[in-house]
This record gives structure tokens, sequence and C-alpha cells, in this order.
């Protein structure tokens, strides 16, 4: 079903396993995914948060341990939407809800907005990135105090002024946007 080759890193899961699709998905490097949590805990505890393009799920697991009320990951593959839940499953979490679709039909169908989104797509379609942001403003899913966190290698173009805050960083070849409103 996956293979565990990461570990939450802090909060009510810490050092806890993760199983990641055997194929097809890269998951976030640990200091990575510990510097954009860092970037986002303000946001965290309380939160509605959606994990899209999610992979292992390891962002919005992440978040869950570090005190999100809620999560909800979207992925276009089944495995990966099964490890997801195996994962969700060995955790004991109740609070993720895991859809299987295409980003463009999730965001189409979901209703209620969020506090913080991750966007984590893989890295060849560059094009999902905005897509999937005008998708998050266009459908109402994003609460007026709210942060998006773009995770890329190479460069993307991203143009929206529904945001006040952007901030831009850098891991080695792996990029990160910041954007609040």
């Amino acid at each position: 079903m996956g293979v565990p080759v990461i570990k939450v890193g802090s909060g009510k899961y810490r050092s806890r396993v993760l199983l990641t699709p055997e194929e097809g998905t890269l998951p976030t490097k640990n200091m990575v995914r510990e510097a954009m949590m860092s970037m986002v805990q303000d946001y965290l505890y309380g939160a509605n948060v959606l994990d899209l393009f999610a992979g292992s799920g390891a962002l919005g697991i992440e978040a869950l341990s570090r005190g999100a009320k809620s999560a909800t990951f979207v992925d276009a593959s089944p495995k990966a939407c099964a490890v997801i839940k195996k994962n969700l499953e060995t955790l004991k979490d109740n609070n993720g809800k895991v859809i299987f679709a295409s980003f463009k039909d999730a965001l189409s169908r979901m209703n209620e907005p969020f506090d913080l989104a991750f966007l984590d797509p893989p890295y060849a379609m560059k094009e999902s990135y905005q897509e999937a942001l005008d998708g998050l403003l266009a459908h109402g899913l994003l609460k007026d105090s709210c942060a998006v966190v773009l995770e890329y290698e190479g460069a993307i173009e991203i143009q929206s002024e529904a945001f006040s805050s952007r901030r831009e960083y850098t891991y080695g070849k792996t990029k990160v946007i910041l954007l609040r409103r």
C-alpha cells in the first residue's frame, strides 16, 4: 500500500511514521514541511485546512497534529487517497476527509471555506497553481483571514490581488510562497 519514509514533525502525532504512495508523489521534505508549519503557526489552532494535491497527506496531517480542527485531503490518485485514509486510520484521527477527485472537480463541489490551504501539485503541473488559487477564490473557499501556501520547484507565475501579503522562501531547489489575506 505504501512505504514509510516520513515522520510527523511536531504536535500530538510527533514522530509517527506516515506511509507514502509507492509512485507518482514526491513528499515534502521534512525541513521544508517544518518551515511551512512555522510560517502558518498562527493559522493552525482550530483551523479548517485544505491539503490540495495531497499525496500522502503529510501537510494536512501535520496541521492536524499541531491543532487544526479538520483537514480535507484532495487527490486525483486512488492509490494516494488509499494511503491518506490508511495514515488517518493508523493515527486514529477522525478529523480528516479524503476526496478522490481532480482538484477542479473537488473545488467546484466544496462549500465550506478554509483558514489554511496547501497547494503542492506535481511540479510538472505548473499551470495548476494559478488554476487552483483562482478556483479557491471563485468558489469562495478561502476565509477573509486565511493563508495559502504554495510549494514548487523552478518558476511559477502567481497573480492575485486578493491577498494583502506575499512572502517567498527558498530551501535548496524547493520554493515556497506564502499568501495571506
